[in-house]
């Protein structure tokens, strides 16, 4: 499964805030897939008359708009920021972004102007912008995964029944909850809505549980500047007060690469959308408090497994990793396979997103590839194959 990560942490913040007593918005709540488990949430917003895409991220501790839109809407630009990152120290052009979602929903904030493809690959070019912690400290935010919505609203709320209310606090300006893996002491993620995925584990806590784990599947982890590698496993067990997640999907981070500072020393890593998809969780950043609402809780069932590939789309949809002893692997399929069909439509020019979309709650599936001396069928079902930590 493909994963992205955002290395804000360290920008200055932008104050947004929503007067009291300001009405909510609602809003459809789409993701955009980037592999076989979770989205990144974004939805459509008119701004000056134009409809504009942005990904709501609560892991990103500024707001962020590509050039194009900047310049499209003759944005007033600020001061650039100098800021260091994982290919070094860059210079990052900002703008000031007016009030979105009408009047009483926020007042002009400093953005980032920054092409969203060096922090998405190729899927950012489907956004305008992205939403940071900021902009969502001040409101309560419902993430509705299930019913497809996103809603804004103003002073917090007492929780329905039901509901696992987990403490949240802001660590340089970016909601951190406690979570305990296993029967290890708690320690502090990120609730990262910026995470397509379940759980990516820093470098600190990540060490700690690869000194003692079997060999485990490697992937990449993108990074504005950079690339770190991480290495594959499920979590026996994640929990918080009220709430038990169990076979969790997690990336350990892992090499040289992978250390950032003291801040990311000090958190254990970044808790994502996937974790969430079957229902849904409200941020409540005045409320200081995360609210997850699943079914079954406090302990939901287990997230589905995986097909146990990776695609990317140029000229045509291709299979462009495969995981040791995962479904892909097992039903012969092979990176460089180009995707002609995918449960007998024609996928040969889809992009990534719409592939994955296709698959989103299948359990099983059949690819039809083609590699060099013709034609191949693969019938696929999910499973949880990455190899288990206690």
């Amino acid at each position: 499964m493909p994963l992205t990560r955002r290395r804000l942490l360290q920008w200055p913040l932008a104050a947004c805030a929503l007067p009291a007593g300001a009405a909510g918005a609602t809003l459809p709540l789409q993701l955009l897939r980037t592999g076989d488990l979770g989205g990144l949430p974004w939805v459509e917003i008119d701004l000056q008359g134009r409809a504009t895409r942005w990904l709501v991220d609560s892991g990103a501790s500024a707001a962020l708009l590509s050039p194009a839109l900047a310049e499209r809407l003759a944005l007033r630009p600020l001061p650039p920021l100098r800021v260091a990152m994982a290919g070094g120290v860059q210079t990052l052009q900002r703008a000031l972004l007016p009030p979105l979602l009408g009047a009483g929903m926020g007042s002009d904030t400093p953005a980032i102007v920054l092409d969203l493809q060096q922090l998405l690959g190729t899927t950012g070019a489907a956004l305008d912008g992205a939403l940071g912690a900021p902009w969502l400290r001040e409101r309560r935010t419902r993430f509705d995964f299930a019913r497809g919505t996103l809603q804004w609203a103003g002073p917090s709320a007492d929780p329905p029944d039901g509901v696992a209310v987990l403490p949240l606090r802001w660590e340089e300006g970016l909601p951190v909850v406690s979570l305990a893996l296993s029967e290890r002491s708690a320690d502090e993620f990120v609730f990262d809505t910026g995470n397509a995925g379940a759980m990516l584990l820093f470098a600190r806590r990540a060490e700690l549980l690869l000194a003692g784990a079997p060999p485990l599947p490697e992937t990449a982890v993108r990074e504005l500047g950079g690339v770190v590698r991480a290495r594959l496993a499920r979590l026996d067990r994640v929990s918080a007060p009220g709430w038990v997640a169990r076979q969790v999907p997690a990336a350990l981070e892992s090499g040289p690469a992978a250390r950032r500072g003291l801040h990311f020393d000090r958190l254990a890593g970044s808790l994502g959308v996937a974790l969430f998809e079957s229902g849904a969780v409200t941020l409540d950043g005045p409320g200081h408090r995360l609210m997850v609402e699943l079914p079954g809780l406090p302990e939901p069932p287990a997230l589905p497994g995986g097909f146990g590939l990776r695609l990317e789309a140029g000229s045509s949809l291709t299979v462009s990793a495969v995981f040791e002893t995962g479904p892909a692997a097992a039903a012969g399929l092979a990176a460089g396979d180009q995707v002609q069909a995918i449960d007998g439509a024609d996928a040969r020019q889809w992009s990534v997103p719409q592939a994955w979309a296709s698959l989103a709650g299948r359990e099983a599936c059949t690819l039809q590839v083609y590699r060099q001396g013709g034609s191949h069928r693969a019938e696929l079902r999910r499973e949880r194959f990455f190899p288990l930590l206690r």
